[in-house]
């Protein structure tokens, strides 16, 4: 079970550039037996409990040590094999699922993995979120489907995530074409009694560009009828 997450992470690492997160792991022992302690059916006495139990696997196991080592080489120490996992997932959760006979027990659990697949979901939104790089159901069917097209044609060069959104929401190359995104970004967000009151849009971001303007002739120490401008755009 641990040598495929490993493999898979690997794959899905080594195959992307700029993944914005982590992927979790949630570990079900399904079909577990009623006589362990019953301490384990706690998630993270659980989860430690199996961390422990596979700790020294990297000096056992000849694929777990070749990750390690490529791992050491980037300069990240690994010295267990948490340490490895950490390498790839977010988060490595167990959660034990009884075999039959308390059916309590069993709801008790298939509750607790209900929570923690929330829980990670919301973590990795958060983190999406925080790199601005969550998607709305419209831009993950972009990135599905323009990751389907590289990989049908090269196995080999890693796809990368940000160069996709860039291509598909394009950088404006002057600064006509950013004050006009900006527009519509608050246009799409503002809460005036009218949203697509364009006046008052460019009214509410008319100090914001002044004084970016400003600080561009400032920082760079623009002279004559461009500082000139600058400042009374500020004024405006």
């Amino acid at each position: 079970m641990l040598e495929k997450l490993l493999d898979w992470a690997s794959a899905s690492i080594e195959s992307s550039l700029n993944q914005p997160a982590l992927p979790h792991v949630i570990i079900a022992l399904n079909a577990t037996e009623l006589t362990i302690d019953d301490k384990q059916w706690d998630v993270e006495e659980a989860t430690r409990i199996l961390m422990s139990d596979i700790e020294g696997a990297i000096a056992r196991v000849p694929r777990f040590a070749e990750y390690a080592r490529i791992w050491n080489q980037r300069g990240r120490p690994i010295k267990t094999t948490k340490d490895l996992l950490e390498c790839y997932y977010s988060s490595v959760t167990v959660i034990r699922i009884p075999t039959h006979g308390r059916y309590m027990l069993i709801n008790d659990q298939i509750g607790k993995l209900h929570t923690e697949i929330k829980r990670c979901c919301e973590l990795s939104h958060w983190t999406k979120k925080r790199v601005r790089m969550i998607s709305t159901d419209e831009k993950l069917q972009v990135f599905l489907q323009s990751a389907f097209d590289h990989f049908s044609q090269n196995l080999n060069v890693p796809f990368d995530f940000v160069k996709e959104a860039v291509k598909n929401n394009p950088i404006p190359r002057d600064i006509g074409g950013n004050i006009l995104k900006l527009a519509i970004a608050v246009r799409e967000h503002n809460h005036f009694a009218d949203p697509y009151d364009g006046a008052k849009i460019f009214s509410e971001l008319s100090n914001m560009v002044a004084s970016c303007l400003m600080l561009t002739s400032a920082r760079q120490s623009f002279l004559g009828e461009l500082g000139l401008r600058c400042t009374l755009s500020q004024r405006c």
